[in-house]
């Protein structure tokens, strides 16, 4: 008979200067897992983990030094939008299971929002990962979207519980608060939500 044991972790989580923030790596309720399954058989133990929202920024920055703009799962996938040191915004898609580059492009459509855009992104204190890593404490984080339309801020998006939670963080100062209900006015060029 065979026994298999399968060991799940709720969130994975990154550990950088005594901060733990667990990112979401897939599924549609948000969750981030790393499985491991490990049978009592002789066949060797098949693994599957996930890339955390950091391995896919950092992954997003290697491939294209500059700075993140946002950084989103879907269809399965992480996208992320990098201004490039080159001042080109470009399109990094990368893999979910292990945050290597599948596809990349620059974004020739930009107008001057983009330019207004990217100036407030080279100004702002607070990175996308910073941004994470203070709203980690309020959910699991599914995505981080750069926001010029008024002050800047980064918009993040948490799951806790199976409930998806807005929130922004000041791009200056780091501050977290509760996003408004009605922050979503359609007009985002790098992404569904404004």
């Amino acid at each position: 008979m065979k026994r298999i044991v399968i060991a799940s972790v709720a969130a994975a989580a990154l550990l950088t200067g005594g901060t733990a923030f667990a990112v979401a790596g897939g599924g549609n309720d948000g969750a981030q897992s790393t499985s491991t399954a490990t049978q009592t058989t002789d066949a060797p133990a098949p693994t599957t983990t996930r890339a955390s929202l950091s391995d896919v920024a950092h992954a997003a920055l290697k491939a294209v030094p500059g700075t993140l703009d946002s950084i989103d799962r879907e269809h399965g996938r992480w996208e992320a939008d990098v201004l490039g040191k080159d001042g080109k915004w470009h399109e990094v898609t990368l893999d979910a299971s292990n945050a290597k580059v599948i596809g990349q492009h620059i974004d020739r459509d930009t107008d001057a929002e983009d330019s207004a855009e990217a100036r407030a992104l080279r100004n702002a204190d607070v990175s996308a990962i910073e941004a994470a890593r203070k709203a980690a404490s309020r959910g699991t984080v599914t995505s981080v979207e750069f926001d010029d339309d008024r002050t800047p801020a980064w918009e993040v998006e948490t799951v806790k519980n199976h409930k998806e939670r807005d929130l922004n963080v000041d791009a200056h100062s780091g501050k977290v608060t509760q996003a408004p209900a009605d922050d979503h006015d359609g007009d985002d060029d790098h992404g569904d939500d404004d």
